[in-house]
């Protein structure tokens, strides 16, 4: 494809060029001037000088006539590609692989006649080519070697030295690399509506309530402690005390399953509970997280707790269990007990699912209760046989301190297998000098105290080129070379399950982080990694350290790209 600007000269001066100015084009943000846009595939940018009278141009190809274009502080060239024996030279440049200026490129006066000549007609040598350069803000060059646009819904969404690929199984084919789960699991469409995908298929998830991309989904392995998570009336894992079940109701999944908790007309507690061959095998001193649907009946007020197995405290020295009431007419959590974190998700057709957990527990068998409130927030009262509130979809994660998606289960625990995307290290990779982008968020760490959003490295932790997430918690990047950290820079801090974008450029004795336009740390004396295999998106070696979250996007560039564009790519 080619993009032109016409340049032109005025007529005050015979056989010079005096003035340039550029057209108004609308192309300038075409080309790929966002810093969220790639060049998919090699692209040519023509400027074209119109001179005040024919011209020929010699030399070429060996010695052509050019104009310097310095492209994010590298000088690159447009070279005479047309024209001669007209009064309109044109001058083309090619973006090399790794180019990157996202304020826009600059002309260099005058012409470059680089061994070759530009004369009338008659053989007269034009000598004066100096010019003033336009304003060429617009044009913004963004050509990484690889790079993976996980929410794009055009053409080209993902790009391999300069070939474009519309989606991830032909990129991954023609990169050599993979996507694994060996299990289905859940994520929320386009319309908010909750999906399952099959196994070794990704998951493009959206925020349920807003109905925005939030990228594909990358999580550890985990497992729902609860052994029918829908199914309320089986009883060998489910308690009904003073309330009745119905079945017949739409669930987060579009399809009938949702049970209406209905309180009967005893003056009593009205609540449902896993039992004891139901529940969970927990580890002490591990963290634990429940989770549940709700949606409002005609009660809006459901207690949710987290119940050891005997008469002994869930929690060391605490009689009250773990436990969160929820307003499910407003989404809003209304208390908590004993607990070390809350929250709540909207969803659409006013359902809410709800997550509380501890950091640590003290029972070896975990189960979970649910228990009606009336609308005055009574926890003992007497029902009228009919009014309810409606559950489903109880998961309960065994040493995981944050949420993480939706596994169902039917007889037995369901077991989500962790997702691994991995990309080998080939043509597009450069090990001296390179630039490493991503834009994510994370709910949290589970392993290693770190939630990878890249790391390219030798599948171990003794070479690494990583951005990431971090206790604390925190953002950052790490390198390793030969087992010895050469770097590990911190950040600053970060809130889980907010996206961040951050990028690490780096080579030898100079390397750089920059997160929202900023360059937060640079450190000089560093060796870069020198035997690295792959790039794991999502995880780092060996599958450890998961963003369990989603990557909106990724971009690698062969080349350390200048401090003031790490911090363009962020803003």
């Amino acid at each position: 494809m080619k993009f032109t600007y016409i340049i032109t000269r005025s007529k005050t001066t015979k056989k010079s060029i005096t003035t340039l100015w550029i057209a108004s084009l609308a192309f300038a943000m075409t080309m790929g001037g966002m810093a969220s846009v790639s060049l998919a595939a090699p692209a040519t940018i023509d400027f074209t000088v119109t001179m005040s009278e024919a011209a020929n141009v010699t030399g070429c190809p060996a010695t052509c006539p050019r104009i310097a274009v310095d492209v994010g502080g590298i000088t690159r060239y447009a070279e005479y590609s047309a024209g001669t024996g007209s009064s309109s030279l044109t001058f083309s440049y090619a973006p090399t692989i790794g180019d990157l200026d996202l304020d826009g490129v600059t002309l260099t006066s005058p012409i470059d006649l680089n061994g070759g000549t530009i004369t009338d007609l008659n053989g007269n040598a034009i000598t004066d080519l100096a010019y003033t350069a336009p304003d060429t803000s617009g044009i913004k060059i963004d050509y990484p070697s690889l790079s993976m646009d996980f929410i794009a819904n055009a053409d080209g969404r993902y790009t391999l030295n300069g070939t474009a690929y519309n989606d991830l199984s032909s990129f991954l084919g023609a990169a050599g690399g993979t996507f694994t789960r060996a299990s289905t699991a859940t994520y929320y469409d386009s319309t908010g509506t909750l999906q399952t995908s099959s196994n070794d298929t990704p998951r493009f998830d959206y925020d349920p309530a807003t109905l925005a991309p939030k990228g594909i989904m990358i999580e550890q392995a985990f497992t729902n402690g609860i052994k029918n998570s829908e199914d309320f009336s089986v009883a060998s894992h489910w308690t009904a005390t003073n309330i009745t079940l119905d079945s017949t109701y739409v669930s987060p999944t579009g399809n009938i399953g949702a049970t209406k908790l209905i309180a009967d007309t005893s003056n009593a507690t009205h609540n449902l509970i896993s039992t004891l061959s139901g529940g969970a095998n927990a580890v002490l001193g591990q963290p634990i997280i429940g989770s549940a649907f709700v949606k409002a009946g005609e009660y809006n007020r459901i207690r949710l707790e987290l119940l050891p197995a005997t008469i002994f405290p869930l929690v060391a020295g605490v009689q009250t269990p773990p436990s969160v009431t929820v307003d499910t007419s407003t989404g809003t959590i209304i208390s908590s007990a004993n607990t070390s974190s809350t929250s709540i998700q909207a969803l659409p057709n006013g359902w809410y699912r709800v997550f509380w957990g501890r950091t640590t527990i003290n029972a070896n068998t975990v189960r979970v209760r649910a228990m009606l409130q009336d609308n005055s927030g009574n926890t003992t009262f007497t029902g009228d046989g009919t009014s309810g509130i409606l559950l489903w979809g109880y998961q309960l994660n065994i040493n995981i301190p944050h949420p993480v998606s939706y596994m169902p289960s039917n007889g037995s625990w369901g077991i989500h297998s962790k997702d691994e995307l991995i990309l080998p290290l080939n043509s597009w990779y450069n090990q001296s000098a390179q630039t490493l982008w991503g834009k994510g968020y994370s709910n949290g760490v589970s392993s290693s105290s770190a939630a990878t959003l890249a790391d390219i490295n030798d599948n171990s932790f003794n070479e690494r080129f990583q951005i990431r997430f971090q206790s604390g918690p925190q953002y950052g990047g790490i390198i390793t070379q030969s087992g010895s950290v050469e770097t590990n820079i911190n950040g600053g801090s970060y809130t889980f399950g907010q996206e961040k974008s951050m990028v690490m450029g780096g080579q030898n004795n100079d390397v750089a982080l920059s997160s929202n336009g900023a360059i937060i740390s640079t450190d000089n004396a560093i060796t870069m990694p020198s035997a690295a295999t792959q790039l794991r998106v999502g995880s780092t070696s060996s599958g450890l350290e998961f963003l369990n979250g989603s990557l909106s996007g990724l971009k690698y560039y062969p080349s350390r790209v200048s401090n003031t564009q790490l911090q363009l790519l962020t803003q």
